[in-house]
C-alpha cells in the first residue's frame, strides 16, 4: 500500500492557514478567526468552543479581555500527516507572548497543536484544534 504524501502546494497553503490563525487570533479579528475553521469546527484549550458562532463569540471576548496589551503567537517544528485526500493532521509547537505597547513582549504560555485539518471549498480549514499547555503564566 502506497504511503501517503503531503505535497509541497497543500504543506504552503496550510502553512499559510497556520499563519493566518495565529495573526487574526492576535488581532482579535473574530471572523477572520472562524474563517480559518470549518462552519462546525472546533478548538480545544483553555475552553472548548464548538461551531462558527461560538468561535466569533470566544474571540470577541478574549480581545475584549486584552485592552492593555498586545498579543503575539508563533508556531514551530510544524509536521503535516496524509490521513486521506481531503484530511490532514497537523502538530507544532506554540509559544504565546503578551505585551504591553512600546514594550517587548513577555512568553505567557508554550505547548502543542494536534491539528484535523479538512478541506472545504478548495480551502483547507481547521476541523479541530487541540492545545496541550506545557505551561501558562498566570
Amino acid at each position: 500500500m502506497k504511503e501517503l504524501s503531503v505535497t509541497p502546494e497543500e504543506y504552503v497553503e496550510i502553512l499559510n492557514l497556520y499563519s493566518a490563525y495565529n495573526l487574526t487570533s492576535d488581532a482579535g479579528e473574530a471572523e477572520a478567526y472562524a474563517d480559518c475553521f470549518l462552519e462546525n469546527g472546533e478548538h480545544h484549550g483553555t475552553y472548548d468552543v464548538y461551531g462558527r458562532a461560538a468561535l466569533i463569540e470566544y474571540k470577541r471576548a478574549d480581545k475584549a479581555k486584552r485592552t492593555d496589551v498586545y498579543r503575539r503567537h508563533w508556531n514551530g517544528s510544524l509536521h503535516l500527516e496524509k490521513i486521506n485526500a481531503g484530511t490532514i493532521r497537523g502538530r507544532c509547537y506554540l509559544f504565546g507572548y503578551n505585551g504591553e505597547p512600546g514594550k517587548l513582549p513577555e512568553m505567557t504560555h508554550a505547548g502543542v497543536y494536534t491539528d484535523i485539518i479538512k478541506q472545504e471549498n478548495g480551502k483547507w480549514k481547521f476541523a479541530e484544534r487541540r492545545l496541550k499547555f506545557d505551561g501558562v503564566l498566570k
